[in-house]
């Protein structure tokens, strides 16, 4: 009886932690550079809405989205003059087809290759 009880439990608490889980569908952008803040705008292709984010240098940010939608996203660097780093846009398209899921986006720099000769 006891053995039924147990193995009872261990198929309840996984049920009870996923009904626990908001069940959100996030972008994710880590802000890794070293090429200041970034400006981030997301934008819903199904609705049009656009929406503008600034991530500072060593942040985290999460933008809640719709499962199973096509975003676009379009970063930009502030930029440092004094650094000798490449600090280039990036741009593409995202879907998160499951809803709780989240997509990550880590952004880094590249230290640019002197050239030969």
């Amino acid at each position: 009886m006891k053995r039924r009880g147990f193995l009872l439990l261990l198929v309840l608490i996984p049920l009870l932690l996923a009904a626990c889980d908001d069940g959100e569908t996030t972008l994710v952008f880590d802000n890794q550079t070293e090429c200041g803040s970034a400006s981030i705008e997301v934008t819903n292709t199904e609705a049009g809405s656009v929406e503008n984010y600034t991530l500072a240098e060593g942040e985290k940010l999460t933008v809640k989205i719709s499962p199973a939608v096509t975003y676009r996203y379009a970063i930009q660097y502030e930029g440092r003059p004094d650094a000798r780093i490449r600090c280039e846009a990036k741009s593409g398209t995202v879907m998160v087809p499951n809803r709780g899921q989240d997509s990550t986006f880590r952004l880094v720099a590249v230290t640019p290759t002197p050239p030969a000769g």
